[in-house]
């Protein structure tokens, strides 16, 4: 057990409440609790450090539980292409094709910026020539996360 009670992959990004982060403003002001600065993988040391003043990871699905925040490229979790990693330590059973991903996903991770671009382009910039076309081009728009 890397955590107990789990913790969210952080190469995805977090959601803290305020509270979350206060109290991890304050572990780490208290140097009995031993929150570590620097070094370690910065997803598990957040996770020891909100463990000390009694933060545990929530559940990351819709209603459809389905995933919103992602460990891998969009592709990977579409074509169900997955490392052995992802179903020892995922809390879910990884999901693929259309019940992969959330219409309301917040993010995936290993995203490269030339792929993001590609992403802004197809879904907010082609214009649908078909029923078809459109389906696929709002599907595509719920899953991916714009760049700014």
């Amino acid at each position: 057990v890397v955590v107990e009670k789990g913790y969210h992959s952080g190469g995805a990004s977090y959601v803290l409440s305020r509270e979350a982060l206060r109290r991890f403003y304050q572990a780490h002001q208290d140097p009995a609790l031993n929150c570590r600065k620097d070094g370690g993988s910065e997803d598990v040391e957040i996770a020891h450090c909100l463990r000390k003043k009694g933060v545990y990871p929530g559940e990351s699905l819709d209603k459809k539980n389905r995933e919103l925040f992602h460990p891998l490229p969009f592709a990977n979790h579409f074509l169900g292409t997955f490392p052995d990693w992802l179903a020892k330590y995922a809390q879910n059973p990884p999901q693929s094709n259309y019940n992969c991903c959330s219409d309301q996903t917040i993010s995936f991770h290993y995203v490269t910026p030339e792929i993001q671009y590609l992403m802004h382009f197809l879904l907010y910039k082609t214009k649908s020539k078909s029923n078809v076309d459109r389906i696929l081009t709002q599907k595509l728009h719920n899953y991916i996360v714009s760049v700014n």
